[in-house]
């Protein structure tokens, strides 16, 4: 026994070595990010792309930030009233200017903000107003200071998350001297490894709201999701819904006495439980107002077909009549400002969340009922869009962006 085991451990000492070995060799990357760390920076740290490793660090500004993001009062305070007075993404900026990386890295990976450093780095974002704190109106006033600093030498690569988010840069800035630094690198999901099981008795529709930002229901389109459903259920007994979400009180009291076999999960939960609940869904409910997140790209790796308003870059996940189905966007919300800028808001006091919270559009509702139904009584088809979603999802794999990405800093580094 003894004998095998020490055979067995010389096996592994080389790889342990080499893996070791590897990691020092690697070039470092400072990831630069704003208060707290988003849900979908974590796979570059731990899962970085070949020959590369990122490390980040909170600043005093990142410190407070982070402090003030966790109580709801003083980040609303934040964001609605103090983000309408200067743009705290920019602020930042100004306020690191003579902030100390670590001496060892070659490049900063900025988090949705600029760099005003003279050191290399690149940036990625959501869309274009992101750089100034999501405001359009500091957005015109200062797209002069973002052209210059995406036209300095010192900026190497613009990543967008989503080719709308590119379409943003290129349909409301001068892009004549950084277009060539452009580069769509999309949302990253681990790949799923697991063989799908079906429930013949019942079909569970699935609704999940934001696991970084609390108070999104209305916003990720829970309410279109209860109104619906409550129609829905009336035409077919055998459904049920699984909301992962918290929801308004007033809101929960409205449906309450309308909905059955609703089983709501409150607050965060471990991960392994809610996978539990993608694996044994059927189809993803998720009436959106907002740009697509990690949540569509979860689904469609489950193999859920995915039931999605049809904004933006919803439509690069969600393939209509192919990965599921995507429903007309609300004329009476107004979505965009600028060229193509979203001008969604999940703060309550904006006027966007204002409309969302005072309306329930009956044509949204009526399209939603129709094309969730065409899913609940097909189940064949049900199954084929779901297998097409998965294979879609491989696509957005950790792997596919790692590729992507360290093709992105290789050149940032040559530059």
């Amino acid at each position: 026994m003894a004998k095998s085991v020490i055979t067995s451990q010389n096996k592994i000492q080389p790889s342990i070595n080499s893996t070791l070995k590897e990691a020092r060799q690697a070039k470092l990357v400072y990831l630069d990010v704003i208060g707290k760390l988003h849900s979908l920076y974590k796979t570059l740290l731990f899962s970085p792309p070949q020959g590369y490793r990122f490390i980040t660090a909170a600043s005093s500004w990142d410190t407070v930030s982070n402090s003030v993001s966790q109580q709801d009062a003083f980040y609303s305070l934040q964001m609605n009233i103090l983000a309408r007075i200067f743009p705290p993404n920019l602020v930042k900026a100004y306020f690191e200017k003579l902030k100390q990386i670590p001496k060892e890295a070659v490049l900063t990976y900025s988090a949705g903000h600029l760099v005003f450093r003279k050191e290399p780095w690149v940036v990625d974002l959501e869309f274009v107003t992101q750089l100034t704190g999501y405001k359009y109106h500091h957005f015109k006033r200062l797209r002069a200071i973002i052209e210059r600093s995406f036209a300095s030498e010192y900026c190497k690569k613009i990543i967008c998350w989503t080719e709308a988010g590119k379409k943003t840069i290129l349909f409301n800035l001068n892009p004549e001297k950084f277009e060539d630094k452009i580069e769509v690198v999309p949302l990253a999901i681990q790949k799923k490894n697991f063989a799908k099981e079906y429930n013949d008795k019942a079909v569970k529709l699935l609704f999940v709201g934001s696991a970084n930002i609390p108070d999104e229901f209305e916003y990720k389109g829970g309410k279109e999701a209860l109104e619906a459903f409550s129609i829905l259920q009336r035409k077919y007994p055998n459904i049920e819904l699984v909301i992962r979400s918290d929801i308004p009180a007033d809101l929960y009291a409205r449906y309450a006495d309308k909905l059955k076999n609703v089983k709501i999960i409150n607050g965060i939960i471990p991960w392994e439980q809610l996978e539990q609940e993608f694996k044994t869904a059927d189809i993803f409910f998720y009436p959106s107002h907002s740009t697509p997140g990690l949540a569509i790209l979860d689904a469609l790796s489950y193999e859920l077909p995915v039931v999605t308003t049809g904004i933006w870059a919803n439509t690069e996940l969600v393939k209509d009549g192919k990965t599921g189905f995507t429903v007309k966007k609300s004329e009476k919300v107004r979505y965009y400002s600028g060229n193509f800028i979203p001008n969604w808001s999940h703060y309550p006091t904006s006027k966007f969340m204002r409309t969302i919270k005072g309306m329930v559009d009956p044509l949204v509702i009526k399209e939603l009922v129709e094309k969730t139904s065409i899913l609940i009584e097909d189940q064949a088809l049900r199954r084929k869009m779901g297998k097409a979603g998965r294979q879609l999802a491989d696509g957005f794999s950790v792997e596919q962006r790692n590729f992507k990405l360290k093709r992105v800093l290789d050149e940032a580094l040559e530059k």
